[in-house]
């Protein structure tokens, strides 16, 4: 017997830890940009900083709450991840996404500037040729360095394309 109800489909779930507010902003604008008429539920919570192991032991924790279809996990890669945190991260099949040396130097690729190499520089280098601190920390900010209309080449960083890729929910 067919269902009474065809037009109802199942969503699929995923479930984004971020290591802190910047991320989260910048998430939350991938999500509203990406995700409105997919049949894609997102959360997004966020770690508020940490080391990578802590960040996978907080969505491990997340993870448990819910049935999440995927799990990504977005950090800074200024803090190397244990073998331990590896294998965590492998046993919640998450996807990883560890920017270097941090994700302002993520967002500098993007503008097409070099990043540096350490993690304070490229954080004073976005504030002072992408957003201030405070900017960086609304959502909708994104959208004047990032419009919608740039995605496909932006998507020439890899990265960017596999977020592209994971809040389209392909």
């Amino acid at each position: 017997m067919a269902s009474r109800h065809p037009y109802i489909s199942q969503r699929r779930t995923l479930l984004i830890v971020v290591e802190g507010d910047t991320e989260f902003a910048f998430c939350r604008y991938l999500k509203a940009t990406l995700s409105r008429g997919q049949n894609l539920e997102v959360k997004i919570k966020s770690a508020h900083g940490g080391s990578p192991d802590k960040i996978i032991e907080f969505s491990r924790r997340h993870a448990k709450q819910g049935d999440y279809d995927s799990i990504a996990i977005v950090f800074d890669d200024d803090k190397p991840l244990t073998k331990k945190g590896q294998t965590m991260a492998r046993g919640l099949k998450a996807q990883l996404f560890p920017f270097t040396p941090c994700i302002e130097g993520f967002f500098l690729r993007l503008m097409g500037r070099s990043a540096p190499k350490d993690s304070y520089s490229c954080k004073s280098d976005f504030h002072q040729h992408g957003l201030s601190e405070k900017e960086k920390l609304d959502h909708d900010a994104y959208a004047t360095l990032f419009p919608s209309t740039e995605f496909p080449s932006l998507s020439a960083n890899e990265q960017f394309a596999a977020l592209v890729k994971l809040f389209n929910n392909l």
